[in-house]
């Protein structure tokens, strides 16, 4: 066994003898891992692996290396490190190797990395989002495909060494870059290096040749496809490249590339900047504009909310594979591994349904859906502002949107509790950013700004953000058009935006009983500045009142020797774990009843870690600067 030193997930204090709570009905409950029965008694040994002349495909890789299966023995290469069970004769051990294709000879070179014992997180996690690319969907309406896939990881629990699985999905534009880029030249010629970076840079894509990933850093508009590289100690244009290598005919030969930073890994072992042809490259993900549409979303959540019986039904087939298929269940009794059939079961309590006080009604919901709209329809919430001077800023073709918006909020302010008086009103000639900047600028204390978009164009939103913010200490609210457009939700989405512009003022909406006095309650979060490359922003908040329903709230950039003195508690985000029940009269899986606690972990993110995550959001994301230390006090970043 390694001396590596083990890392062990444990999620209790060494002297806390017992986790489990005490309220609430006892339910049994499946988790989507599975447990590993028997695990080997050896470590794992990591190599790296290089090939000269250089190969970044992975499949050739591949096919490189298992030519030495005899002196490597059982493997597992994911086209950058080498898993073996054994360490090798030599260090670094040099192979030499043929192309299958044309003979061209290759030298292979591993060089020792570390061991990783049976309990390290990296144990066995090679390739651990896998897509099927065989079963794409495509949608011709969005131009949109998808890919089904799994997601999993291995880990030490406590006691057991589990295996988390989970169905996921990949999003790919059937439009290429190049068709992204020709869209931009149609539209606006003017600006068109300019728009397309705009759009373009940060972008993830992948070339689907070889269906390798990479993200935009540049566009390099002195390169084209004609141009010419060093490859393999020749010069050769990108064209005759693909053309040779991949069997890819380029249509048109002047458009420029894309440029690709290296990765670490790949700087260590001299890779330069990547270049790749538009017409070649998709974009991955869902654009932001994608996301704001209804109707995509909506078809496309029929794919990625799977119901519980349907998405037992896929981990099933996942499992199954594990132990029907001939080549994976040889492959696992080589390594000593050996895996659970059935989904863990874990321990769990449903709690009672909590008190909710508005204003002056108090009520529990049901524990059916836990939705208690109904109940608070018309009452007026705890702490409900007065407005008697704040700011509306709109452009002039969207003056229907502004009066529909004023006639709504005189109407929901009575029922929910407020006092709205006329807003001073700016009516734009244009919607540039600067204009709404300018006219912003001109209102120092008032108590809120809110302007009307016709767009979420970043840079219009970042910069009155900014400028609100971290200059004139005043929360704003930003109202997209089409939200105001929607007429038959319109007093609906009116009412949800005049609750927020309370909360970011200081007011409170309800509150539920807190059984604890005397304990502030603190979340922090951290988000890579979008603007900076390497930058980072933590924003902390901290609750000061009785109730938790307000909170004082800072960024500022990271500082990673920060020792907290007092007791915390680290939630996991992005996590995997998915829960089921058991229907009672039907026995299928369905999703745990409200209310549920399961005892081996938390399934929610707590309102405070939520809070801290948006200040850290739109700083990193828009403004890139301390906010205003007046605002402080309150939630103006909801």
């Amino acid at each position: 066994m390694s001396n590596t030193n083990e890392c062990v997930v444990w999620t209790r204090p060494p002297h806390v003898m017992e986790k489990k709570g005490k309220t609430g009905q006892p339910i049994i409950l499946r988790a989507n891992y599975y447990e590993i029965k028997s695990t080997p008694d050896w470590a794992l040994c990591m190599y790296h692996v290089t090939f000269t002349p250089d190969e970044d495909r992975t499949h050739m890789k591949k096919l490189l290396l298992r030519q030495h299966v005899s002196t490597l023995g059982n493997y597992i290469f994911d086209g950058n490190q080498l898993y073996v069970a054994h360490k090798l004769s030599h260090d670094p051990l040099e192979l030499a190797s043929k192309r299958p294709d044309d003979q061209t000879p290759y030298t292979v070179k591993i060089r020792f990395i570390k061991e990783v014992p049976p309990s390290d997180t990296q144990f066995l996690q090679v390739g651990r989002h896998y897509y099927n690319s065989k079963e794409e969907v495509q949608n011709h309406k969005y131009r949109v495909a998808i890919w089904p896939g799994h997601v999993s990881s291995i880990r030490q629990h406590e006691h057991s060494i589990l295996m988390v699985t989970d169905a996921i999905h990949k999003f790919l534009r059937l439009d290429t870059v190049y068709e992204i880029l020709r869209g931009i030249r149609n539209t606006k010629p003017d600006s068109f290096k300019y728009l397309a970076g705009k759009q373009l840079l940060g972008m993830i894509i992948m070339t689907r040749y070889n269906q390798r990933t990479y993200r935009i850093d540049d566009i390099a508009w002195n390169l084209t496809a004609v141009s010419k590289f060093s490859c393999q100690g020749q010069d050769i244009t990108y064209m005759d490249y693909y053309q040779r290598t991949y069997q890819v005919a380029i249509k048109d030969p002047h458009q420029p590339l894309l440029m690709s930073k290296p990765k670490k890994r790949d700087l260590r072992r001299g890779q330069g900047n990547i270049y790749l042809i538009p017409e070649l490259c998709v974009a991955t993900g869902l654009s932001d504009e994608m996301r704001t549409d209804y109707n995509l979303m909506r078809d496309f959540a029929a794919w990625t909310r799977m119901a519980p019986d349907k998405r037992v039904t896929t981990l099933s087939k996942f499992n199954t594979r594990l132990f029907e298929n001939a080549q994976v269940k040889a492959e696992l009794q080589q390594w000593g591994l050996e895996f659970s059939q059935t989904l863990c079961q874990v321990r769990g309590r449903v709690l009672p349904s909590e008190v909710v006080t508005q204003g002056s009604h108090t009520f529990t919901y049901k524990n059916s859906d836990a939705d208690w709209a109904r109940e608070i329809k018309d009452v007026p919430m705890n702490v409900g502002l007065t407005l008697t001077n704040w700011l509306l800023v709109f452009p002039a073709r969207l003056k229907q949107e502004a009066d529909d918006f004023l006639s709504g909020v005189r109407r929901v302010s009575r029922s929910l509790g407020m006092v709205v008086v006329q807003p001073k009103i700016e009516c734009l000639p244009h919607d540039s950013a600067q204009d709404y900047v300018r006219t912003v600028a001109r209102y120092g204390g008032v108590q809120i700004i809110v302007c009307i978009l016709p767009n979420n164009r970043l840079d219009r939103y970042a910069a009155i953000k900014k400028h609100a913010s971290v200059v004139m200490a005043i929360p704003t609210q930003m109202v997209l058009a089409r939200s105001l457009q929607n007429k038959p939700r319109l007093m609906s989405i009116i009412a949800k935006i005049a609750i927020q512009m309370n909360c970011k003022l200081g007011g409170e909406v309800w509150n539920v009983q807190i059984p604890f006095q005397n304990t502030m309650v603190v979340g922090y979060d951290a988000y890579h500045d979008s603007g900076r490359r390497g930058a980072s922003w933590g924003a902390v908040v901290a609750s000061f009142n009785k109730n938790l329903t307000r909170y004082y709230g800072q960024a500022c950039f990271e500082a990673n020797n920060y020792s907290p003195r007092f007791s915390f508690l680290v939630v996991s985000k992005r996590i995997n774990t998915r829960l089921f029940a058991q229907g009672v009269n039907t026995g299928t899986p369905i999703n745990p009843p409200p209310g549920t606690v399961c005892d081996d972990g938390p399934v929610r993110v707590p309102a405070p870690c939520l809070y801290a995550h948006k200040l850290a959001y739109i700083t990193g994301q828009a403004i890139h600067d301390v906010p205003h230390r007046n605002l402080s006090d309150k939630l103006w970043y909801l």
